[in-house]
């Protein structure tokens, strides 16, 4: 099965690299929007003239917002969109009768599109390490061994929140806006747009429980400041919603393919 596996990911990643506009959107959708908040929020520190703002150093700031940017290209693997457009169409026929079972297939895309997201990645990290050469300076060997532990689960926490809401294709003709408008919302209380700590108090109590402050905030958190964080309950809660997010997806695949096959796609 691993060998089947390993050579449907090779064809997913051999079928992406051959169109030139792949290329374009993924340098030009992931790595140009990073600079927007980074030099937003230089501009803010130097017209406020402050060491730190809301406890926050600017260059703890800006590399909190550096990977925030990381993990986020690392969770767009649009399978929502795919798997919108399979239902719609009926090519969805086609995965069913395969090797692989469904869902296998679904990983196998993911871990293809989480390898070619290697690539913008790798430049954005660079990027900002030349245009700010001193942002990471105070991180240390924890902070390293701290992204190695949480990273995956985090990773795996967004993709099975795509799937999740992907599977909704077999109720509703577009998954587009309904991933955009629950990314939104949990991304806001996942400290995407900001650190949860500047949120006011009760909003900062609601986003702790949320699925994406144990894939965005956490992780970050953890990485910025190893000395301080704990990992048990940044664990506990990473693991607690992957199982959720998981019987979720369960659910609707089982009851969204009874549906498909009544209609007949």
């Amino acid at each position: 099965m691993l060998r089947v596996l390993a050579s449907t990911v090779s064809v997913q990643l051999q079928q992406k690299l051959l169109h030139r506009e792949f290329w374009i959107q993924l340098f030009l959708d992931r790595i140009l929007p990073l600079m927007i908040p980074l030099l937003a929020w230089k501009a803010i520190f130097d017209q406020a003239q402050a060491e730190s703002l809301g406890g926050w150093m600017e260059n703890e700031m800006i590399a909190y917002y550096l990977l925030v940017f990381v993990i986020g290209i690392f969770t767009d693997v649009t399978f929502h969109y795919e798997m919108s457009a399979m239902v719609q169409m009926g090519t969805l026929n086609q995965w069913l009768i395969r090797p692989l079972t469904f869902l296998e297939t679904a990983v196998s895309h993911m871990v293809a599109r989480l390898v070619l997201l290697l690539i913008p990645g790798i430049a954005a990290l660079l990027l900002c390490l030349w245009f700010f050469p001193s942002i990471f300076a105070g991180l240390t060997l924890s902070s390293l061994w701290n992204a190695i532990l949480v990273l995956p689960l985090s990773l795996m926490l967004f993709n099975l929140l795509a799937v999740s809401i992907g599977m909704c294709a077999f109720w509703v003709i577009k998954t587009d806006s309904i991933f955009a408008l629950v990314m939104l919302i949990l991304e806001f209380f996942g400290g995407r747009l900001l650190p949860l700590d500047l949120l006011p108090v009760w909003l900062e109590r609601v986003s702790r429980v949320l699925p994406l402050r144990f894939g965005i905030s956490g992780p970050v958190e953890a990485i910025l400041h190893p000395e301080t964080t704990s990992l048990v309950p940044l664990f506990l809660g990473q693991s607690l919603w992957c199982v959720l997010l998981f019987g979720l997806v369960l659910i609707l695949w089982r009851g969204g393919i009874r549906h498909y096959d009544a209609v007949g796609g």
